[in-house]
């Protein structure tokens, strides 16, 4: 066997020891041959060659340093001023591709060095020739001998091949909205601990607590009707996104559940279809639910809302009632028990929280109450009134130096009294079916709240015999927390008043958007490919080196490796048919460094003949 590493003599193709192609060189050995017989050019390091593959590094290298001081340049600054989002991207994808074109540039110039290395030390087939001194391509992959021969031409043509990852991975500029940055806001509350007047009640000549403006009974009515928290404008320096908590001072009740015993029917216990006991003094009144069939006369209630917010010497609390008939079928059968449910409330002096969100041109708001304080005190709204002795000032300015403003202290319980009479009355009142047409007559507005389901007509048609009773609405499930609700939502709607104003720490968002450079992404990319470059550039510097000189796939280049006329018998392999016996994929060539016949011209291809064991060994000419 031949030395791979060792000058090469070439022969024609030949089977058996004969040489079956005509070779003029046996003719005269004194006869020139006008192709070989000439001085060899002498050939060095090639300067282009160098440049090519160590100045497409360097530039490959300055792109990716040139794409990363522009995202950073833009980098947490405003779209709008700078650069539009489409300009920046069609930047960052030219400069990826600029980089990934000096990339495939000195990765290819560096393929072509380490193909004819390896084309100078292994014998190839023609098809494997046809792989390496073409340009990068799938094909290559199916070739196995270059694949388990020449592994690192495998792995630089996949390199290449996959150089346009490059450009999907390194465009990373991101958008993102500005973060929020925190605000100091002046936005209005509700302001009931002043003793300023609000226009919240009219007053009597004797500066005594009057009625609630329309103004106040108006607000209560919109807030309690209103299914969701009623807003009020979004402050300066809110926009376009926004939120805040406040706490204010308001009127918040304190309900609990009443059993069927403490709610009375205010009829005898003839009329009843079932005979009953209640608690007495009963805590509520509910007309007739569970009597006989109305009569002309009679009257019967499914609903009744109780207000008791006069003081007397027993008591000064501002209290509410409900009772209502639950909705059921069999209240209608003769004979059935029907029971009344409801609640006891008690309004109290509360603090309240309200968290609030304004986006896109809608408040989202949430109240709790957070706090509970001194029940209200009536007292305050009925100093001329009631059995002596009533203990409170005499008058609402008691103390008062100004005018406009009432005594220390007590505006307080004036507005908390104003908000909470203006809640209450438009509550007070009964659902009652008459015996005489059997018309349904509804005095509150309870029925118009969320929390009750307008009332059925069936259940008022049947009302001759019994009263079915009223629905709570899907998302009541304990009409005590419920009625807690409803206020404390209800007193959102009197902030809209203005009565106030606050300073807030606010969360603003802003709707500007700036830059994000994704460093990973960038960096790590080009970091990967130049470090595979560098790799690939080296490999192709030592094959230059070890070759003698640059190597190409110019046709000039393969013209000067092919001027061997020992080659003409390959053509017959090139066309898949045997050179003879020999069959066409096993005519293998190497290029060598050493002229046929021993003449001056080198670097050309010659034959590798196989040996009748299969073996392969060069065989040399002899003259």
């Amino acid at each position: 066997m031949h030395n791979v590493d060792s000058p090469v003599e070439y022969s024609p193709l030949s089977v058996g020891g004969e040489i079956p192609f005509h070779d003029s060189t046996h003719d005269s050995a004194s006869a020139p041959d006008p192709v070989f017989n000439h001085p060899q050019k002498k050939t060095g390091m090639g300067v282009w060659t160098l440049v090519s593959i160590v100045g497409g590094t360097l530039l490959a290298g300055i792109i990716g340093v040139v794409h990363h001081l522009f995202d950073e340049h833009l980098d947490a600054r405003l779209v709008s001023g700078h650069w539009t989002q489409t300009k920046t991207s069609r930047i960052e994808i030219f400069l990826a591709t600029v980089f990934k074109i000096f990339f495939c540039f000195s990765a290819g110039v560096s393929l072509c060095q380490l193909s004819w290395y390896c084309l100078r030390r292994q014998p190839v087939t023609l098809s494997d020739i046809d792989a390496l001194v073409g340009e990068p391509s799938l094909m290559i992959l199916y070739r196995r001998n270059i694949f388990l021969k020449m592994p690192l031409i495998i792995f630089m043509t996949v390199a290449i091949l996959a150089s346009p990852v490059i450009t999907i991975l390194t465009p990373s500029l991101n958008t993102r909205q500005i973060s929020a940055v925190s605000r100091t806001l002046t936005v209005p509350t509700l302001n009931t601990t002043t003793d300023a007047l609000l226009n919240d009640i009219y007053l009597r000549q004797i500066a005594q607590y009057g009625t609630v403006t329309e103004t106040w009974d108006k607000t209560a009515l919109v807030a309690l009707l209103s299914d969701d928290p009623v807003g009020w404008p979004m402050p300066e320096g809110c926009s376009p996104e926004c939120n805040y908590n406040i706490t204010y001072m308001a009127p918040a009740l304190r309900c609990s559940d009443l059993r069927p015993s403490q709610i009375s029917d205010g009829i005898l216990d003839s009329e009843r279809f079932i005979s009953r006991v209640f608690d007495d003094p009963p805590s509520a009144y509910l007309l007739g639910y569970d009597g006989l069939s109305l009569t002309v006369h009679e009257q019967m209630s499914a609903l009744n809302f109780t207000v008791q917010n006069a003081p007397t010497l027993a008591s000064s609390l501002y209290n509410l009632t409900l009772a209502y008939v639950p909705y059921s079928a069999s209240n209608g059968d003769k004979g059935a028990l029907i029971n009344a449910a409801g609640s006891a409330c008690t309004f109290y002096n509360a603090t309240h929280l309200v968290s609030t969100h304004y986006f896109n041109g809608t408040q989202e708001s949430h109240v709790s109450v957070v706090e509970f304080h001194d029940p209200l005190n009536t007292i305050y709204r009925h100093l001329d009134a009631g059995p002596a002795p009533v203990i409170g000032p005499p008058t609402l300015f008691a103390n008062s130096t100004l005018s406009d403003t009432f005594g220390p202290g007590i505006g307080t319980h004036v507005h908390l009294l104003a908000m909470a009479d203006s809640l209450s009355r438009r509550l007070q009142g009964s659902v009652i079916i008459d015996g005489f047409h059997g018309d349904l007559n509804t005095t509150t507005f309870m029925m118009e709240t969320n929390i009750f389901e307008p009332y059925n007509v069936n259940s008022a048609r049947a009302a001759g015999v019994r009263v079915l009773g009223i629905n709570t609405t899907a998302h009541v499930t304990n009409v005590s927390q419920a009625l807690q609700d409803m206020v404390a939502n209800a007193t959102l709607g009197f902030i809209n008043l203005n009565s106030g104003y606050t300073a807030v720490e606010a969360t603003v968002r802003s709707a500007d958007i700036v830059y994000v450079y994704d460093r990973k992404t960038l960096i790590g990319t080009y970091s990967a490919a130049f470090f595979l470059l560098l790799l690939m550039s080296s490999v192709g510097m030592f094959s230059m080196v070890k070759n003698g000189e640059p190597s190409s796939h110019k046709f000039s280049r393969l013209l000067v490796a092919l001027r061997n006329p020992e080659l003409d018998a390959v053509a017959e392999a090139v066309e898949g048919r045997p050179v003879h016996g020999v069959p066409a994929h096993r005519v293998r060539l190497r290029f060598g460094d050493r002229p046929p016949s021993g003449r001056q011209n080198s670097r050309v291809f010659g034959v590798v003949a196989p040996r009748h064991d299969v073996e392969w060994e060069v065989y040399e000419r002899k003259d």
